[in-house]
């Protein structure tokens, strides 16, 4: 009897030991990131991810696949809670430009709403960069990811054609590439995540400048904080569950699988 229970507790600890070392961090869009923001991590070579994100101003449903070590790509089916629109699909590419090394972070650039409607439409430049049990990130996004804007759009010094940009494309089904990318300003966004040692929970910290215009022009609400802040659970190698505050105004709760 004494030598199953040893062997139970030596098999729970070399779980927990494989959730530490291999969390699933999925955000509420499906990508690898924090909780809406993308990062500039990667999941393992052809893995395939599920995420169900549910909060008061949306329900959003992601498949998400990692088609080379470098490139993620994902299909995301989102219902408005509000009945301001019935639903939306959009497609998501992330690409990593450089692998972290000792003083380099990784990088990553993506572009969100690829082939969609434009209701979630931004395109973002992140990198990320552990320190210990912390990985920090830090992005400049155009769109929603841009949110009112820090700064004029860099990419206007190459073309005035990035100057205009035009979210609303309509049906969806072509690709938005005149958007992509574009606008008078870009901003920040950025964030923080802290894996505990000895337990299979992470915390994370973010900072998204999204206005929500689309909802906002609908009926929705201002987000009154640009900050959210979530706790992540690795329940079983491949399975995790976050509760999350997201602008000091809304709950949210998302279950991840890979």
């Amino acid at each position: 009897m004494i030598d199953v229970l040893v062997f139970m507790y030596r098999l729970l600890l070399a779980m927990l030991g494989f959730c530490l070392v291999t969390p699933l961090s999925a955000s509420d869009f499906g990508v690898k990131g924090l909780i809406d923001i993308p990062t500039a991590r990667m999941s393992a070579d052809g893995t395939l991810t599920t995420t169900a994100a549910i909060q008061s101003r949306t329900k959003a449903y992601s498949i998400t696949y990692q088609a080379t070590p470098w490139l993620e790509g994902t299909f995301r089916y989102t219902g408005f809670n509000r009945k301001i629109y019935t639903y939306d699909r959009n497609y998501e590419l992330k690409a990593r430009l450089l692998n972290e090394t000792t003083y380099i972070p990784q990088v990553a650039i993506g572009i969100r709403d690829l082939v969609g409607t434009g209701v979630w439409g931004s395109e973002y430049l992140v990198a990320s960069k552990k320190f210990g049990n912390f990985d920090v990130t830090a992005g400049m996004g155009w769109g929603r990811l841009a949110g009112n804007g820090d700064f004029k759009n860099p990419l206007i010094q190459l073309s005035d054609s990035f100057s205009s940009r035009v979210n609303d494309t309509g049906l969806g089904g072509e690709l938005s590439s005149d958007m992509f990318f574009s606008g008078k300003k870009a901003g920040l966004f950025g964030g923080i995540s802290y894996q505990a040692e000895s337990l299979p929970l992470s915390v994370m910290l973010e900072y998204n400048p999204d206005q929500y215009d689309f909802e906002f022009a609908r009926g929705g609400l201002r987000p009154k904080s640009p900050l959210s802040a979530a706790i992540k659970w690795d329940a079983a190698p491949g399975l995790s569950l976050t509760l999350s505050r997201q602008h000091e105004e809304e709950w949210g709760i998302e279950l991840s699988a890979a």
